[in-house]
């Protein structure tokens, strides 16, 4: 027998707190180990594939969103596999829209040079002159010429 676990019935009296009738006779069956072997592997392998789903996220996102960082961010989650905090930094990565930050870190450096470039050439800056207000010109439909 596969599961046999022991070779001789317990004698009563053997269980803290025994069992009788039917619970008796299941927990001395070697069927019910039969059927709840390939339930365990069952539920293994689904957790497995489960935690590999999950541990995949930043990789999907970042195919999906067609980023330049896709491949640095599946060789993280990769490497997550073995140091855990490097998925975070792959989850991070791969969550972050990198072309605002771009846009916004251009932006300040931007500024940041403007003042610089003035004060180099020795120009002191100029005031804006006025806006001035136009009024609307009403356009015709038929003859698309402009009246005053």
């Amino acid at each position: 027998m596969l599961f046999h676990v022991y070779a001789d019935p317990k004698p009563e009296g053997y269980y803290v707190n025994e069992p009788f009738g039917i619970y008796r006779t299941i927990l001395d069956a070697d069927w019910l180990l039969y059927l709840l072997l390939p339930l365990l592997l069952l539920i293994v392998v689904g957790g497995l594939m489960l935690a590999w789903r999950v541990h995949e996220i930043p990789a999907h996102k970042a195919q999906h969103k067609k980023m330049r960082q896709a491949e640095l961010v599946s060789a993280l989650t990769l490497l997550g596999l073995l140091e855990h905090w490097v998925w975070a930094v792959a989850l991070f990565f791969a969550y972050v829209d990198w072309d605002a930050f771009e846009d916004f870190m251009v932006n300040i450096l931007r500024r940041a040079r403007l003042p610089a470039e003035s004060s180099a050439a020795g120009n002191a800056p100029t005031e804006a002159a006025p806006a001035v207000a136009v009024a609307p010109v009403a356009v015709s439909p038929a003859t698309e010429e402009p009246k005053a």
